[in-house]
């Protein structure tokens, strides 16, 4: 063969490999970040319509999962109406106008992060908390990911009163009162429904946002919502001053 004709035909060869790639890498769905285990993930969800809490503080931020990450793929365990495992791409769709933000504590080793994420996925099947109890027979979706983490010594979020949690409950109060009868701890201690939701206003709960406004957490990614242009950043933007451990 020619030299002239071989070098035709290999350069041939190259273009057609190298459109092959470009079309391959343009319909591949490429993911946002390099997912770690142990990387949190809020999100403004249908969530709200059960925990309204998380929407009255107005940070935009009523629904958190930890991100697992494996050679299958990777997923968020999230508190949903049960603790499941979620392909990753199936939450990010959920969230209102798809936006999301991604938040990371970068001084954990692999082994830590790992270990964050097997915490979360030894509570697969545990009913979600409805009332927000301090119990993990039940587990609403920030508790979880505040369970997983002091699984490795480190405490995420802030606990704080539900009362104090945002300035108007009058929307979390309505939807309680609906609700109050199935509280079990007010049946033991046969309350009515107003006693009942002192009772609850008393009890402290960790939020989606406290976690994301934790010191130790980086926001690594946050995407803008489609429609309106709105991101995951407001609660972002007042980061707490809690000491690192």
């Amino acid at each position: 063969m020619k030299p002239s004709i071989a070098i035709t035909l290999g350069a041939g060869v190259f273009v057609v490999m190298l459109g092959a790639y470009i079309v391959s890498y343009a319909t591949t769905v490429r993911e946002p970040v390099e997912w770690k285990s142990g990387d949190v993930i809020v999100q403004d969800s249908k969530a709200a319509e059960l925990l309204p809490l998380f929407a009255a503080d107005g940070s935009g931020m009523t629904h958190i999962g930890v991100v697992e990450v494996s050679p299958e793929g990777a997923v968020v365990i999230e508190a949903a109406e049960r603790v499941v495992a979620t392909p990753i791409r199936t939450f990010l769709a959920r969230g209102k106008d798809e936006a999301f933000a991604v938040y990371r504590v970068g001084s954990l080793s692999d082994d830590q992060r790992k270990a964050v994420a097997a915490a979360a996925r030894r509570q697969l099947g545990k009913p979600n908390d409805f009332f927000l109890q301090k119990s993990w027979d039940a587990l609403y979706s920030s508790e979880l990911v505040r369970l997983a983490y002091s699984d490795i010594g480190v405490d995420v979020g802030e606990m704080k009163r539900l009362g104090k949690v945002a300035g108007d409950l009058s929307v979390v109060k309505s939807h309680f009162m609906r609700n109050w009868a199935a509280n079990v701890d007010c049946g033991k201690r046969r309350f009515d429904k107003n006693q009942c939701w002192t009772m609850a206003t008393k009890q402290e709960v960790v939020t989606p946002a406290s976690i994301a406004n934790d010191a130790r957490m980086t926001k690594i990614y946050a995407s803008e919502a489609r429609t309106s242009g709105f991101t995951l950043s407001r609660a972002a933007e007042k980061k707490a001053e809690t000491p690192a451990p």
